[in-house]
């Protein structure tokens, strides 16, 4: 919506303060109450159901709302639509995240979540291409189709294809006691990156890589002692602090910043589009930083990548803010280009990190709740942030005060990042002791497998 963000309110008959308000602010919120309970429901039933039909599920429904918005023709249509594709966001996080921690190991999670962000970056600048550069020819509701379909047939690819990995089979004292043992604790498929030699059932294997115990059921209680684990792990504790300070400068660049280029800095629809497109690359870049020395930093200290999260966020501040404040038409597009690709750079190793971060510290049985924790304060910030931002541009008078204290949300980000350095060290050294001591209470009973 972000391109075209005056054509819809041209479309719909609204002044400035309307559009800024009910497209900007308001829909953002919709996105959040849906998303956000969306994401926590979701994510507790990544943690006892199959996560790959979930998944698929999630994607059609919201992506289905998504291809329905081109026939919107009421403000209250689209504010159902664009609320409904909220789940699929918010819902789809938890997920992601589950399912990659019980594919890849700890060391590798850094890079992993760096290519995920990259993807979501990707759709991101793509769906803003596509809006930016066909929305004014062919009207902003087309956008809404060329992105939907590709996201249909994905989802249908996922449903019939993709098989829900086994919990727990990537966690290091489970690799470790499989090594020492020279058998493998989980039952997995041979093209997988594991190899086994004796596969025990799938009771035994959920069990043994210390992500279910049979006894709990799924009540509400067990939810709840999930939720008051997770809360009382201080890591846990500052990547949900961070999360919503962090967005809010989020929430200004995907819902405002290429209508503010467009109508308050004298750029085309198409040059604003052009100037996100090199933040995108920018982002690319930073999600590189991310993911390649996140993984060697963490080989090299778990506690180094909190570092470079922090540090990037908070720098990230001053281009952005020369994006917003000094940027215009009549500024050489190399230096606009340079701006914007450094604001996007100092964007990006900060959201990788800390996800993989979040994985590393959560339990394999609890991975969805954590994410779906996690991701209510994400949505926080792109639901929430741009709402909040809508009412500062009617209070302050204008975007750009709004922007600038939006801007500050990065310095918080970054704060937060960095005090995970002190606490994060201790939380995965918890969490793998909590996994083997699990692992040797199943013993003698497991030792026939063992």
């Amino acid at each position: 919506m972000s391109p075209n963000l005056t054509a819809i309110a041209d479309d719909f008959g609204f002044d400035k303060d309307e559009r800024d308000r009910k497209l900007g602010g308001d829909i953002s919120l919709a996105f959040f109450l849906l998303g956000a309970p969306a994401s926590f429901a979701i994510g507790c039933l990544a943690d006892r159901a199959d996560r790959s039909l979930i998944f698929a599920w999630t994607v059609l429904i919201g992506e289905g709302a998504c291809f329905l918005t081109y026939w919107a023709k009421t403000y209250e249509v689209l504010y159902v639509c664009r609320a409904i594709t909220g789940f699929s966001v918010g819902g789809a996080v938890p997920l992601i995240y589950s399912i990659l921690g019980d594919l890849f190991a700890a060391e590798d999670r850094h890079a992993v979540s760096a290519v995920v962000s990259f993807g979501v970056g990707a759709g991101v600048s793509v769906g803003q291409a596509i809006a930016g550069y066909i929305g004014p020819t062919f009207g902003w509701r087309v956008p809404f189709v060329l992105v939907s379909v590709p996201a249909i047939l994905l989802g249908l690819a996922v449903l019939w294809c993709v098989k829900d990995p086994p919990r727990g089979q990537m966690e290091e004292a489970v690799l470790k006691s499989s090594e020492e043992d020279g058998i493998a604790l989980v039952s997995i498929p041979s093209e997988s990156n594991l190899a086994t030699q004796k596969a025990p059932d799938d009771k035994t294997l959920l069990r043994k890589g210390g992500v279910s115990d049979e006894s709990e059921g799924y009540d509400c209680t067990r939810y709840t002692r999930t939720l008051r684990n997770l809360l009382s792990t201080p890591t846990m504790i500052l990547a949900v602090i961070q999360g919503a300070p962090g967005c809010v400068p989020w929430g200004v660049i995907n819902v405002y910043l290429n209508d503010y280029l467009s109508e308050d800095r004298g750029f085309s629809v198409e040059m604003a589009t052009t100037v996100l497109m090199c933040f995108g690359i920018g982002n690319t870049l930073g999600l590189v930083l991310g993911g390649a020395c996140g993984s060697y930093l963490y080989k090299v200290d778990k506690r180094y990548p909190a570092l470079l999260a922090g540090s990037m966020a908070i720098l990230g501040c001053v281009p952005f803010w020369f994006l917003i404040n000094v940027v215009d038409s009549s500024a050489s597009f190399w230096l606009v280009a340079l701006i914007a690709i450094s604001a996007g750079f100092g964007s990006g190793p900060t959201g990788a990190i800390v996800k993989a971060t979040v994985t590393n510290i959560s339990l394999p049985r609890e991975r969805g709740q954590a994410f779906a924790l996690f991701a209510l304060t994400d949505d926080f910030g792109k639901g929430l942030g741009p709402f909040v931002v809508s009412i500062l541009i009617v209070h302050l008078g204008g975007r750009l005060a709004a922007f600038n204290i939006g801007i500050l949300g990065w310095v918080i980000c970054g704060l937060a990042n960095l005090g995970i350095f002190f606490t994060v060290r201790q939380d995965e050294a918890k969490v793998q002791a909590l996994v083997a001591t699990e692992l040797v209470s199943l013993s003698p009973s497991s030792s026939q497998i063992l």
